[in-house]
């Protein structure tokens, strides 16, 4: 039997006590990290919470009942719904040019003046004069012609010897019609302006159905940026715990001697890095937040200003087939853009019909009748009253009749012709920019259907990488179990798990715009709210 040398037995009872507190340490770190990697839970993405800020409440809000609000509350839309009412007004205004109009005057006449006639016996003739005129004129809305009906009485009195009739008094009844035979037969600049702004009416409803679907998308946009941006802060915040862990199991080990200080460096640049990260996650989240409630405000002081808002929707995955064909000749027929576009090449038309107008000649034909009344002269010296004057003027014993043909035409129409083929240029350019518009939608809906495939195609990548993490989270789990793994691989491995699902999450709200958007480009144009981003960057170490 092999005899140990005395010095090498104590030596080894030497080392032995030594590395008993270092061995009973590094059991309690193990076992304080098999405890911590217990504790980690498998969190769910879609259920983070916000965390109220200082004086306000948590509303929990659908995306639903957001858009309710919006539709409700936004300003800007609450202007866009009064442009159709005021180009109602317009129209109306416009009409009110074809309203009959009643006119009345009367007017009183006291004159003096010096005699002039030998035969005259008063050296100063006062004459006393007065007017009752009545009419009604309107502009037709056919044809371009106008009537108008007058009934003028006048009673004069007088001073002077000479006069045969005194007092006298005179009545008249009127009616003449004006009827343009060429220049504003067919159409004039009121009757166009009537037919433009029935055109600009149903503009004005377009636009507002545009505008509604654009505050949707954008409602829609800002929900989800919101949602993501409450999901980074929960991932940026497990992060940092996870960081914090670690850098404090190495000051443990440096404690004990196990682990030189210097290696503490990697782990403090961890912790910093990842309270960066979430402090740059809790700012995007106070940006999104700013940027769903400006949309559902209806002024600075609403009351959505005082909640915190907690979107609860958890986005639903509905895939669809894309028909890309099918979708552009819908957005060429019906996209409301297109539609107002060619409303207004409809003015441009009108117009130009206007001004086509403007280059013949100016012949109107002007009719006219009246008849004439006045008192008798009775064969004492004395004269009768006004009614004589009236019952001979409706009794139609003097009337008058007149035919009259105004005939205007400037030399050479210059001006009327230039204006005329100036017009027929802008039609032709409103044409051209016209089928450029044509192009860019049907580019538009191109690009968004194949947008959809992608991000389709995206979704799925996710959804593989989220099941893979998943079997490595549970793989790493199963390791730790027995020994063969650490507690920061398991919370590793379950913090990339939740980071796969919040990326899947990203691609399925990708996805879910992607095919809004889609839909909506086949409706309306204008600026929308596109697919959703801006929540923040992948969260991690």
């Amino acid at each position: 039997m092999m005899r140990i040398p005395r010095f090498q037995y104590l030596g080894a009872l030497a080392l032995s006590a030594a590395l008993v507190p270092t061995l009973a340490s590094a059991q309690q770190v193990t076992a304080a990290g098999q405890q911590a990697a217990g504790e980690v839970d498998r969190y769910v993405v879609g259920q983070a919470v916000p965390e109220p800020l200082p004086g306000t409440t948590l509303l929990p809000l659908t995306l639903e009942e957001a858009m309710d609000i919006a539709l409700e509350k936004n300003l800007n839309l609450k202007a866009a719904r009064m442009n159709p009412q005021i180009v109602d007004y317009n129209l109306a205004s416009a009409r009110a040019a074809f309203t009959p109009q009643l006119t009345s005057q009367y007017s009183y006449r006291d004159a003096a003046s010096p005699n002039n006639n030998r035969l005259e016996e008063r050296a100063i003739v006062n004459q006393i004069g007065q007017t009752y005129n009545f009419g009604v004129n309107q502009t037709l809305p056919w044809l371009g012609g106008r009537f108008s009906v007058n009934f003028n009485n006048q009673r004069q009195s007088t001073n002077s010897s000479q006069a045969l009739r005194n007092p006298a008094f005179n009545s008249n009844f009127q009616m003449n019609y004006t009827q343009p035979l060429l220049r504003g037969f067919r159409v004039d600049d009121t009757r166009n302006q009537i037919r433009t702004l029935g055109v600009q009416r149903q503009i004005a409803d377009i636009q507002l159905l545009t505008q509604i679907e654009n505050l949707k998308a954008n409602v829609r946009t800002a929900y989800w940026n919101l949602r993501q941006a409450i999901e980074q802060i929960e991932i940026q915040r497990r992060s940092l715990e996870l960081a914090q862990r670690l850098l404090q199991e190495n000051l443990t080990k440096v404690e004990i001697g196990t682990l030189a200080p210097i290696e503490t460096t990697t782990s403090e640049t961890q912790v910093a890095n990842a309270e960066q990260a979430l402090l740059n996650a809790q700012i995007q989240w106070r940006t999104a937040e700013l940027a769903l409630k400006q949309l559902l405000a209806e002024g600075p002081n609403d009351e959505i200003y005082g909640v915190t808002i907690n979107p609860i929707d958890v986005p639903q995955m509905t895939v669809q087939s894309v028909d890309i064909q099918s979708a552009v000749q819908r957005a060429l027929a019906d996209r409301t853009d297109l539609v107002q576009a060619r409303r207004n090449l409809d003015i441009n038309r009108l117009s130009l019909e206007v001004t086509r107008d403007l280059t013949k000649p100016q012949l109107d034909l002007q009719a006219g009748y009246s008849v004439a009344g006045q008192n008798a002269l009775l064969d004492d010296g004395t004269t009768t009253g006004y009614r004589t004057a009236l019952s001979q003027t409706f009794g139609f014993e003097l009337p008058t009749w007149n035919l009259q043909f105004n005939f205007t035409y400037p030399l050479f129409m210059r001006a009327a012709k230039a204006n005329y083929a100036r017009a027929q240029l802008q039609l032709q350019q409103s044409i051209a920019q016209l089928q450029a518009q044509e192009l860019n939608v049907a580019a538009q809906v191109t690009n968004a259907g194949l947008a959809v495939e992608n991000s389709y195609k995206q979704y799925l990548a996710a959804q593989k990488a989220r099941e893979v993490a998943e079997r490595n989270a549970e793989a790493e789990q199963t390791r730790f179990d027995v020994g063969m793994s650490t507690n920061y691989n398991v919370v590793q491995a379950q913090t990339n798990l939740t980071q796969q699902r919040l990326a899947e999450l990203r691609a399925m709200i990708a996805y879910i715009n992607a095919l809004a958007e889609f839909e909506r480009l086949q409706r309306v144009g204008g600026g929308g709210g596109g697919a959703a981003g801006g929540g923040g960057g992948n969260g991690g170490n």
